[in-house]
């Protein structure tokens, strides 16, 4: 079975007496969907909690409607528009770029209050920068502007990039932006994701940071769906291993 090979590197951890951590966070949120709602349901299949990054400029109010009752995910904070400021020649991004760190703050500052004006207690105040990308100083200027968390990608260089501020990514994507923005093979998931298990458990400082599985549900289809299904299976369940809340990935 394509993840008998996690399954048993799970067992691994169990025999080391060790424990797997896990989050799942979901892009680019704006507006109630079919597409949300599957996804939605796949975690409350097993009860799983997504922390969903919404688009506060671009935020529909039925979603947070919809969200004031969804028990399986939290709401962070991405960016402000999704806008990209790249100069010529750049990976794309929003809060860097051709932008003076004055204006960048300004939409920190405007992503923050317009968030919480539309959820209140249930914002998780976690930065989710469009395209995982962020000017160090912006960075520094998170926790003024009410940010506890950071998430990006690829492990973190520190638990604390700047002093009150905690940082955890994702390190798992099931797309495949360079080959047609379609799911990648299950069989690829399943070898990264036990790559990933076996870097984390040689070292045990890497396995500090929850392993984070990052999907945008805007492509969630039968496909995907049922990849992220059997992974969730393959792990849910397992002794080795726990599926934290955002909430509780970032110690808040």
């Amino acid at each position: 079975m394509i993840w008998d090979n996690v399954r048993r590197e799970l067992d691994v951890w169990a025999r080391e007496r060790r424990t797997a951590q896990f989050w799942w966070r979901d892009d680019d949120a704006q507006d109630v969907s079919d597409k949300l709602s599957r996804m939605l349901a796949v975690a409350a299949r097993f009860d799983v909690t997504i922390g969903l990054s919404v688009i506060p400029a671009k935020l529909k109010p039925r979603l947070a409607k919809a969200l004031g009752r969804e028990a399986h995910a939290q709401v962070l904070v991405h960016g402000f528009a999704h806008e990209n400021y790249a100069r010529r020649g750049q990976a794309k991004r929003e809060f860097g770029g051709a932008r003076g760190l004055d204006d960048i703050v300004v939409d920190l500052d405007r992503g923050m209050q317009l968030m919480r004006s539309d959820f209140g207690r249930r914002l998780l105040p976690v930065l989710v920068p469009p395209w995982n990308r962020i000017a160090p100083t912006a960075v520094a200027q998170l926790p003024a502007l009410g940010y506890l968390g950071l998430s990006t990608w690829k492990p973190r260089e520190a638990a604390h990039p700047v002093p009150k501020l905690v940082q955890v990514n994702t390190h798992l994507d099931v797309i495949d932006w360079r080959g047609g923005r379609v799911v990648k093979d299950e069989r690829l998931i399943a070898g990264l994701l036990l790559r990933k298990l076996r870097w984390r458990r040689e070292r045990r400082e890497r396995a500090s940071e929850p392993l984070g599985l990052l999907t945008h549900h805007a492509y969630w289809d039968a496909t995907k769906e049922r990849i992220i299904a059997n992974l969730l299976e393959a792990t849910r369940g397992h002794p080795a291993a726990i599926w934290h809340t955002p909430a509780a990935a970032f110690g808040l």
